[in-house]
């Protein structure tokens, strides 16, 4: 396999940078259009809590320096009885969704908000409105249900979920930027691809290596006068 240098294939690029700058172009305009015109977007509401530890959690002085790992440990508790299906079917009842219980599972989320006793329940949908309003009410019935099976006494809503007119996804900027790179690097394979299969000897450089020990008697050199009086 011939080898190729670096110098060979800058000049390369640099013979070909329009076919570089057109496909990336195109690659860009076409992820733009189908991202803002054929992408559903979603929104998301979140909606934060303050739960004590449940009856049986005691933390002395020795052990305040765990409290933060009993909170994680918690906090997977807390997200599982969130997304329990008894607690999703009462929320699906409660708002009368046309949706299953394991669709509106899947919809919402629930964290640790930075390594304390909040915990927020996020929800994500493509309606705003919706999102909002299944937040507050997976709260509510949150509350409720882990007061009785954990016997916690202590439990506010700190945030009540708002209407977040702002889309999350998708994320416009970031599609373009892939879509840039991506061009890019379709185009120079093409390049590459094309440069591979095209046979013709461009230089008296590629014909030496072609001919090998063989003379060259005469270069016929290239001519914009010769080739408009070809015809005469």
């Amino acid at each position: 396999m011939e080898e190729i240098s670096l110098q060979e294939i800058l000049d390369l690029l640099r013979e070909n940078w329009k076919m570089i700058v057109i496909i990336t172009l195109l690659f860009m305009a076409l992820v733009t259009v189908f991202t803002i015109f054929f992408i559903d977007k979603e929104y998301s509401s979140s909606t934060t809590l303050i739960v004590g530890k449940p009856e049986g959690y005691t933390s002395t002085a020795s052990e305040t320096a765990s409290e933060v790992l009993t909170n994680q440990k918690l906090v997977g508790t807390y997200s599982e009885i969130a997304k329990s299906e008894s607690i999703m079917s009462e929320v699906n009842t409660g708002l009368g969704l046309d949706i299953s219980d394991g669709s509106l599972a899947k919809m919402v989320s629930v964290t640790t908000v930075n390594e304390t006793e909040l915990i927020e329940i996020t929800v994500t949908s493509k309606d705003p409105v919706l999102a909002a309003t299944i937040a507050n009410k997976t709260a509510t019935v949150f509350m409720t249900n882990v007061a009785e099976l954990m016997k916690i006494n202590n439990l506010q809503v700190v945030d009540t979920a708002v209407v977040n007119e702002n889309p999350v996804s998708p994320n416009v900027k970031l599609n373009i930027a892939i879509a840039f790179l991506l061009g890019i690097i379709v185009s120079v394979f093409i390049i590459f691809i094309r440069e591979t299969l095209n046979t013709t000897v461009k230089n008296v450089e590629e014909l030496k290596k072609l001919i090998d020990d063989v003379p060259i008697v005469a270069i016929i050199p290239e001519s914009s006068e010769l080739n408009n009086d070809g015809g005469r």
